[in-house]
């Protein structure tokens, strides 16, 4: 369980998160949507522990995640950034291993069985298994992306936090995504993910959390938090005649 209240952040002496208060359990898949510059990534961010918190608090289980040191919050929480640079030409299977870093600092070739049996589940799960062996480098943005996601699902950590996992994917691997997310979430994991895609967040996610200035205006089912009024006044779109959101006129 994380449980955000009267969460607020500075950026260049601007709140960009301004009194966000939201819980997310275990078995939820939860969608963070909003317009450009409405406060996704950098609440992610801060829920993550990567941007500092001006004020109000972060639980993570019965803790305050500011008193946890980081080996104890990357056991609890895993989180997969927009923008992922690797420095060196590692392999896919060590990119992933990275996923166990905090049980098991090693590459997966000198990993135990139980580790590198989670590897290899990772990379089944994000249809990565057969860039095994294969340099970062040498793959293209979409397979890359495929690989920092199995690094995520690698990891023993029971809260998933994801910044536009689906920004570098094809449509068909973008839904392969999502329903792997909404299975780890039917698992028993809490799976938190910024998206752009509406219509993905409704098809997939259990609730929406729509941020829009920097404060939430809409949590609840997909169908109440992207309703016609907030699709209007926070997105600038609407429902089109076959149902598909077009620009609002």
């Amino acid at each position: 369980m994380i449980s955000v209240s009267g969460l607020v952040v500075h950026l260049a002496g601007q709140a960009v998160v301004n009194d966000l208060s939201f819980s997310l359990a275990p078995g939820e898949f939860v969608a963070l949507a909003g317009p450009n510059g409405a406060g996704k990534s950098t609440a992610l961010k801060a829920v993550a522990g990567i941007a500092p918190i001006g004020s109000g608090s972060v639980r993570i289980g019965d803790r305050d995640a500011a008193g946890m040191n980081r080996s104890t919050r990357a056991r609890a929480l895993a989180w997969l950034p927009q923008f992922r640079p690797v420095a060196w030409n590692l392999c896919a299977e060590d990119i992933v291993a990275l996923g166990r870093f905090i049980e098991s600092p090693a590459p997966y070739i000198r990993l135990g069985a139980a580790d590198r049996a989670a590897v290899d589940s990772a990379l089944v799960k994000s249809d990565a298994a057969h860039l095994a062996g294969r340099a970062i480098h040498t793959l293209s943005g979409g397979e890359q992306a495929r690989v920092h996601v199995a690094r995520l699902l690698a990891s023993p950590a029971q809260n998933l936090l994801l910044d536009e996992p689906c920004a570098s994917l094809d449509i068909s691997h973008q839904l392969s995504l999502m329903q792997t997310l909404s299975n780890e979430a039917a698992s028993g994991r809490a799976v938190m993910v910024v998206l752009h895609d509406l219509e993905l967040a409704a098809r997939y996610c259990s609730r929406v959390i729509v941020l829009d200035g920097g404060r939430k205006v809409a949590d609840g089912p997909p169908e109440s938090s992207l309703s016609d009024d907030v699709l209007r006044r926070v997105f600038a779109v609407q429902r089109g005649p076959s149902g598909g959101l077009v620009r609002a006129g």
